[in-house]
């Protein structure tokens, strides 16, 4: 079985798109055509242009006509006001240090932080004092990773956390050249915001395409290959740091066919999505929230309870793939089959929890509603693929 990693660019239906499979099979997609201004971990100086006490939150322009939410954190220390000075309160005018968090998502406006964080590869440096590991580090696990004298001397400046994918690291140059460069660039913002006028860019991370790469790669890559000809130095480029196979696509039959891309693009737009026991979900993307109902279709053979039990922890399977590959967020509202047995749906609900965990994107399982809807959440940071296509 081909069980092969790969990141595929490519042209479909005349839009650039990043792919990243697994097998055959597409889990993640994303639409690259239209380079966003204020790319996410952007560093600028903002003027707060509207407070909201009710919610201890406002909203800041960075210079782009657009309102930016941003949540006041308790602690205004770590909040870089441009004066200098300590403040008590956040009032409108003021002009603070902030990074951008968070795409626009529906209705909701694109969000800034104030707490300022730089990541590479293994490590995260950001606002703060003391050294931290990634939560899905086993304990047992981060006492072996090779954590340098360095680190845990810039720790008490900063706030550093080493990643996931530093587990199992024993040597400890990796983590000593990149420390280094994320502290350069961090002392580097904090001496220049002392001289910089509001609106002034501060930081601004690698192009967008090379940061979706990088996001993805944490994953596992096994290749990454384009046919896009004037993007293909970058790309290799990437390729050659991380030690990653390159493949620069050459056949006169397209990438999108070879990987059967457009049949992705159509599905992640379609509402419906069949399983292969003949059932299937239909996928109501709203404005606030995202409808899923679960249709048995023309499986109605055998005992009727297990039928649906079983079409219900399928649909369960199914639904996480396509809350990431669509890329779907907020609340979300799903509607299984009716089951009488208690201990099925308890089942059902356990089995959805652990789904759930595999998600890289924060998902939690809410509640069972009282009309027997499961709730669910999945926070917002980037666009769904709806929307990125309809951009």
């Amino acid at each position: 079985m081909n069980d092969k990693k790969r990141i595929v660019y490519t042209t479909v239906y005349g839009r650039q798109v990043l792919v990243y499979l697994e097998g055959d099979e597409p889990l993640r997609i994303r639409v690259l055509d239209k380079e966003p201004g204020f790319p996410i971990g952007t560093v600028v100086l903002a003027r707060v242009k509207k407070m909201m006490p009710s919610s201890g939150a406002c909203f800041v322009d960075i210079g782009d006509d657009t309102d930016y939410f941003l949540q006041i954190p308790g602690n205004l220390n770590l909040l870089y006001f441009a004066d200098g000075k300590k403040h008590d309160k956040v009032h409108n005018e003021d002009v603070i240090l902030v990074q951008v968090s968070s795409e626009g998502v529906k209705m909701k406006s694109p969000g800034v932080t104030g707490n300022i964080s730089l990541h590479s590869r293994h490590l995260v440096i950001e606002s703060g004092k003391g050294l931290s590991f990634s939560s899905k580090i086993p304990r047992e696990e981060r006492d072996l990773i090779a954590v340098p004298e360095k680190i845990c001397a810039y720790s008490s400046k900063y706030h550093i956390i080493v990643r996931t994918e530093s587990a199992g690291i024993t040597d400890t140059d990796v983590f000593n050249e990149e420390i280094e460069l994320l502290y350069e660039d961090y002392e580097r913002i904090m001496e220049r915001v002392k001289t910089a006028c509001l609106y002034n860019v501060l930081y601004k991370p690698e192009g967008y395409l090379q940061t979706v790469i990088n996001d993805w790669l944490k994953y596992g890559c096994d290749e990454l290959i384009t046919d896009i000809p004037d993007r293909t130095d970058e790309i290799e480029q990437i390729a050659d740091i991380r030690g990653i196979s390159f493949c620069r696509y050459m056949d006169d039959y397209p990438l999108c066919k070879l990987y059967k891309l457009e049949t992705c693009v159509d599905q992640c737009l379609s509402r419906k999505v069949y399983l292969k026991s003949g059932a299937f979900l239909v996928i109501e993307q709203g404005e606030t929230l995202t409808a899923v109902d679960v249709n048995s279709g023309h499986n109605t053979k055998g005992n009727k309870e297990e039928t649906s039990f079983n079409i219900n922890i399928n649909a369960a399977r199914e639904l996480l793939k396509q809350l990431r590959l669509r890329n779907i967020s907020g609340m979300i509202l799903v509607d299984f089959i009716n089951m009488k047995q208690d201990a099925h749906l308890e089942e059902l609900i356990q089995e959805t929890r652990k789904i759930l965990k595999d998600d890289d994107v924060m998902c939690r399982y809410i509640d069972m509603t009282g009309l027997g809807l499961m709730e669910l959440t999945r926070k917002k940071v980037y666009k769904s693929f709806i929307e990125q296509w309809k951009n």
